[in-house]
């Protein structure tokens, strides 16, 4: 029979993920061909989302999950999740249903019978979303495709299935600075995409602040992209020519037509000018040596307080 590992982050998902599970099992039952496996994984959740995830797993034989010693962020819950799958597919997804069990069907379909090696999920528009929010998302999607050798389809969502082959190629990028979204592009393979309405979560609320999505932004362009770093060399190279243009014209001022020009206000202009320059570079510098800090330290990626992934292993010896 094939298998399928859905794996879930989570973080302060008490409210909404008995839930979850119990509408995902819906969908599963409408799919006795297939083995389904719940891995969810408690990002350092502050709420009793551990405790919720005990009683899933004594409850249903098919939810395993895994629990973090401290929240190392979504990123790492993914990796986590698929570094401990052992399925023929992987699903990956949310677990305030917003991304819904209902498209599973057509996820399976694409990569079982119609030969992908991925079928990711995008949305077509949220409801509730602010203007600026979606102006803001549009604006990061275009840039990234831009500036990034990675190529991704405007509200391309982490919501998604793959094959074992797949899942295998990503947990060979093990960076500790991860943009999941990049790395199923970078890794190629098939993909077909499939987009779906998404709607306010109805349980719960989101952990998800402009200031995270800035970040995660920055994370995205960051790890794909030398291009700022370029725009630093090409802005200094403009710069400089444009202040080579300034004192021959001032020379010649001064030299040939004898105008007396008055230093005090272009000194000023010029000194605040190519001071705001500097911190902007460096601070573009300063972000790419910090990620190279912290690749060097070569620290785990997660750690694991509590599981019953071993209970399992110990059931198969």
């Amino acid at each position: 029979m094939t298998t399928i590992d859905i794996v879930v982050p989570c973080y302060n998902e008490e409210e909404g993920l008995e839930h979850f599970v119990l509408e995902t099992n819906k969908v599963i039952d409408t799919l006795p061909e297939y083995s389904f496996r719940y891995i969810l994984v408690n990002d350092g959740s502050r709420d009793k989302t551990y405790l919720v995830m005990k009683k899933l797993a004594q409850q249903f034989d098919n939810v395993k999950y895994i629990s973090f010693s401290r929240n190392f962020g979504k990123e790492a819950a993914m990796y986590a999740g698929m570094q401990h799958s052992t399925a023929d597919y992987v699903i990956v997804m949310d677990a305030d249903l917003q991304h819904p069990p209902a498209v599973f069907p057509q996820l399976i379909d694409a990569v079982v019978n119609e030969g992908y090696d991925c079928c990711a999920t995008k949305r077509d528009e949220r409801e509730g979303e602010s203007a600026f929010r979606g102006l803001f998302s549009k604006l990061f999607f275009k840039l990234s495709n831009k500036l990034t050798d990675v190529s991704m389809p405007y509200g391309a969502m982490d919501y998604r299935i793959m094959s074992r082959q797949m899942v295998d190629s990503i947990m060979e990028l093990s960076e500790v600075q991860r943009f999941s979204k990049g790395i199923f592009s970078w890794v190629g393979f098939n993909t077909k995409w499939i987009s779906f309405k998404t709607v306010e979560r109805q349980l719960g609320k989101t952990t998800w602040k402009f200031s995270s999505l800035f970040k995660y932004a920055i994370d995205g362009i960051a790890c794909f992209s030398v291009a700022p770093l370029r725009f630093i060399a090409l802005m200094g190279a403009i710069i400089s020519g444009g202040a080579l243009i300034y004192i021959l014209i001032t020379l010649i001022q001064t030299l040939i037509f004898g105008i007396n020009t008055p230093g005090y206000v272009t000194l000023l202009c010029a000194t605040l000018f190519l001071g705001g320059i500097m911190e902007f570079s460096i601070g573009i510098l300063g972000e790419y040596i910090g990620r190279i800090y912290m690749e060097t330290k070569d620290r785990p990626i997660y750690i694991i307080h509590h599981t019953n992934l071993d209970d399992e292993e110990k059931g198969d010896e």
